[in-house]
């Protein structure tokens, strides 16, 4: 005859083993998290901050900005979307430093992020720079008509064809 304690046991251990089996697929499940990507800048790229991925020490910001290419655009015999801009923005003193670049192969597989931390240096008026500190520091919203983008994929869907136009904040 089972005990109470018994009766427990069973389902107990059935739901330990069920966590255990789905923890890894769930931390992967948040590690793939829709992005948050705003759109900056278009011109040579269609810009787009990680809003999400912001990290404040005081009034400097580190961040990563995606740029998205052209369609059609090749580095070699391969297509690319583009590429992941590390950088480091002092909202302050109106600097940026540029920390590496990942590129992203169509398809979306993300090279590692190559480059180290170059000096900070005056953003230069009117530049993609420019307008991704403006976003971050600032609070501004250009291109207030075009949707966030959740992930790469949709951001080269929302972004080659302002490339394409030319389309302005």
């Amino acid at each position: 005859m089972k005990s109470r304690l018994d009766q427990f046991r069973a389902p107990r251990n059935a739901l330990l083993a069920v966590v255990l089996w789905t923890t890894p697929a769930l931390a992967q499940a948040q590690l793939q998290a829709p992005l948050e990507l705003r759109l900056a800048d278009v011109g040579r790229f269609a810009v787009f901050v990680d809003m999400g991925g912001v990290q404040w020490t005081g009034r400097s910001a580190r961040l990563r900005v995606l740029q998205v290419t052209e369609g059609g655009f090749k580095a070699g015999a391969e297509e690319f979307w583009g590429g992941w801009r590390h950088e480091v923005i002092d909202c302050d003193a109106r600097t940026i430093a540029h920390a590496g670049f990942g590129s992203i192969r169509a398809g979306g597989r993300e090279g590692p992020v190559t480059g180290d931390l170059r000096p900070a240096a005056p953003l230069p008026a009117g530049s993609a720079d420019e307008a991704v500190a403006k976003v971050v520091c600032d609070g501004w919203r250009p291109f207030k008509t075009v949707p966030l983008a959740s992930g790469i994929e949709d951001a080269v869907r929302i972004g080659r064809p302002l490339i394409e136009t030319g389309a302005e904040p």
